[in-house]
């Protein structure tokens, strides 16, 4: 028996009397912890494992990730598992990688080594491929190595895809195609062009996905370059079965061309043996079996085979997509093993790291135990579901931080620039009085010679001093602007430390009281998924203030170009409060809108966004429970004001004057007045920047009233938001 022969080897796992009963020795327990696997990690697989043998499997595959010694293991279980030779080719391409990193001394080909190593490792184990992209990045910054860069930039798009982290997938394309742009490379512009169009399908915003598919399409026909144009042509399939199934119609793809783009994909993959694309292609033709429905029943048994290649091979990412198109056909048509394909997905998340894409998967198994009473079960999966959130909070937190360090390392080496030029001006400085001082010693050795020259030598010397007092004041006046400058600079810094404290506390300390709630398992199913939905608004908050913060930053240090476009009031406010819908709900508050939709400004929206945010935050928090909170607007001349009124206590008389300064503010009687105030002059400078006012008052009687004018939009063909 399989176990019996493991026994005889290592002495790990023992049965009982039937597949589903085993335990560990206490020599199996030291063998384990000596080769890193825990009992908490037998205890994930056992839970997903159906039998002994299973679980046998799952020890198997990981000695064989870390330790690399598969082949050694397979011998000692000699017929117990399933020999793949195609297999172990791939673990042996991975080797040979890993050793030619190890011994390579060019800093260029060690980064290309970490990005295809990456590569290898994005469809089987996606930590350890963002351990190498990482790698990768890291050392082609260093060297300024530009190429290696975009890739790694383009491997982190792909990864923060399957992360489910969006916006940073959207960054690190971006980034990457601005690289590739630069450095005039059409096969990573194409590459990056058909991720971003993937990209884009994922998100619904299809004619973005068409764009970006007809750039790619249109530079692989001039590159001749089979290894992109597979890969390419299974993708535009894959846009057009989506369309198809959702029924979408498109201009850019058609049923003919699909076709013909899915046989020629799997013909170039077959060609190149590239066994990864023909699993994939297969599995797409098998979908097409199944879903148009010409023979259902040959459709899932190749996309069940072609599942179990994927599993046997390592493909982790294609075997999950296998089991998640089997299970979806099978729940749909109420057939049997729809749970354990679901299953398998989970298991295979957690043996190749894709946790994020498990979620849904594991939510409906937990769903699918707790009903049933199967208590066990219902409470791995609610840990497991438990541990994938947490997972995923850490992931994005790392990886914002990580995409904020990128950017500020930019920052430094402008400044570092700024630093190099000055010190050059000093140089400059020196040289010159260098040159003057040899000009005297010229002079004092020529007056002694030629005593006649000595007054047309004394003329042309004070001529010369003239010039030099002129120069020096010159660069005098630079340093002091330049001092100006740094010193402006280091007052942004404070303002910006300042102003990610105020705007970042809120909702992170919102999103750390949701997770302690969901570690308590206190909330009922509906509950936790309010507050997910929460979680998830808290989010996309948090990320639309940075994007804010970033905007204003750039406006601070590369100079701003004002490009005033139509805006319109009632539309902007109404979307502002969407976000503060829960604040004013919680306080009962009556928000009264009373601006015409046919009311228009001239204005920045991002800007005026920034200010509509903070002055209704401002005027929620300060008004008291279930009173009114109005917003009007007013047309005086070529002008529009808007107002916001509130009930609250109003603003403290003394520091009514100086709301909008920052100096004043510092130096006020120790008081802390919080983050509001910061918020106030960033919304002051953005205003002046778009040739507005902004204005703080106190109302008669009680409450405040914030206004800011800007000059009214007459013109009707101008862009309209």
């Amino acid at each position: 028996m399989l176990v019996e022969a493991f026994i005889e080897k290592a002495w790990i796992i023992k049965h009982g009397p039937d597949d589903k009963h085993y335990y560990i020795t206490t020599t199996g327990e030291q063998e384990l912890s000596r080769m890193g696997i825990g009992l908490s990690q037998i205890r994930s697989w056992a839970s997903l494992a159906s039998s002994y043998r299973e679980i046998a499997y799952h020890i198997l595959l990981y000695i064989s990730y870390k330790l690399h010694i598969l082949i050694g293991l397979m011998i000692a279980l000699a017929g117990c598992f399933i020999r793949q030779e195609k297999a172990f080719a791939q673990v042996n391409v991975i080797r040979q990688l890993e050793d030619a990193s190890f011994t390579t001394t060019d800093s260029t080909r060690y980064v290309d080594l970490m990005n295809q190593l990456a590569g290898q490792y994005q469809h089987r184990q996606l930590d350890t491929c963002f351990f190498y992209l990482c790698r990768a990045r890291e050392v082609a910054q260093r060297q300024g190595y530009k190429r290696g860069e975009a890739a790694a930039y383009r491997g982190l798009g792909s990864y923060y895809a399957y992360r489910d982290n969006s916006y940073l997938s959207f960054r690190f394309y971006i980034d990457a195609l601005n690289l590739y742009k630069s450095l005039g490379d059409s096969a990573g512009i194409c590459q990056t062009s058909m991720h971003l169009g993937v990209y884009y399908q994922y998100e619904k915003q299809y004619q973005e996905a068409a764009s970006y598919m007809k750039r790619a399409m249109g530079m692989s026909d001039r590159l001749k370059n089979d290894t992109i144009l597979r890969m390419l042509l299974a993708n535009y399939y894959f846009i057009y079965a989506n369309d198809l199934r959702a029924n979408r119609s498109s201009d850019f793809i058609d049923k003919k061309r699909a076709y013909q783009a899915l046989a020629t994909a799997r013909r170039l993959a077959a060609r190149a043996e590239d066994e990864r694309l023909l699993i994939y292609t297969g599995m797409l033709q098998a979908q097409e079996l199944i879903y148009a429905k010409m023979d259902i029943t040959e459709g899932l048994d190749r996309l069940t085979a072609l599942t179990d290649e994927a599993e046997r091979k390592g493909y982790i990412y294609h075997a999950m997509y296998g089991y998640s198109h089997l299970a979806s056909y099978k729940a749909r048509n109420k057939l049997a093993d729809s749970i354990s394909a679901q299953r398998d997905m989970a298991r295979l998340a957690t043996i190749g790291g894709f946790r994020e894409l498990a979620l849904p998967v594991v939510a409906k198994l937990y769903t699918w135990y707790d009903a049933r009473h199967d208590e066990d079960s219902a409470q791995l999966y609610a840990n497991m579901m438990l541990e994938i959130i947490e997972k995923d909070e850490q992931s994005k937190t790392q990886g914002e931080l990580d995409y904020i360090d990128y950017y500020m390392q930019e920052k430094k080496l402008r400044a570092l620039q700024l630093q190099h030029d000055y010190q050059q001006q000093i140089l400059d400085k020196k040289a010159m009085e260098s040159r003057n001082r040899y000009a005297v010693i010229i002079f004092l050795t020529v007056l002694l010679v030629l005593i006649i020259l000595l007054l047309a030598d004394v003329n042309r010397s004070h001529r010369r001093s003239r010039e030099n007092a002129s120069r020096l004041g010159e660069k005098n006046r630079e340093v002091s602007e330049k001092n100006a400058l740094l010193q402006t600079q280091d007052d942004f810094k404070n303002k910006l430390i300042s102003l990610i404290a105020h705007d970042f506390r809120v909702p992170l300390n919102h999103i750390i009281d949701i997770t302690n709630l969901l570690k308590d398992h206190s909330l009922s199913f509906e509950e936790a998924t309010a507050l997910f939905r929460r979680l998830e608004t808290k989010s996309a908050h948090t990320l639309h203030i940075f994007d804010s913060i970033l905007r204003w930053i750039r406006s601070q240090l590369s100079g701003f170009v004002y490009t005033p476009v139509v805006c319109q009031p009632a539309d902007m406010i109404q979307e502002a409060l969407e976000i503060l819908k829960d604040n004013a709900t919680e306080k009962r508050l009556q928000v009264t809108v009373d601006i015409p939709e046919e009311v228009a400004l001239l204005a920045d929206r991002e800007m005026l966004q920034f200010v509509h945010r903070n002055l209704l935050h401002n005027a929620i928090k300060f008004s008291p429970a279930g009173s009114e909170l109005k917003i009007t607007s007013s047309v005086t001349g070529d002008f529009v004001t808007i107002a916001l009124v509130d009930e609250g206590r109003g603003v403290d008389p003394e520091m009514l004057p100086h709301l909008f300064e920052y100096r004043n503010r510092e130096k006020s009687s120790g008081k802390s007045k919080g983050g509001a105030g910061l918020a106030l002059i960033i919304c002051k400078d953005f205003m002046d920047k778009m040739g507005g006012v902004i204005r703080g008052m106190n109302n008669t009687g009680k409450g405040s009233t914030f206004s800011y004018t800007l000059p009214l939009a007459k013109d009707s063909n101008s862009i309209q938001i």
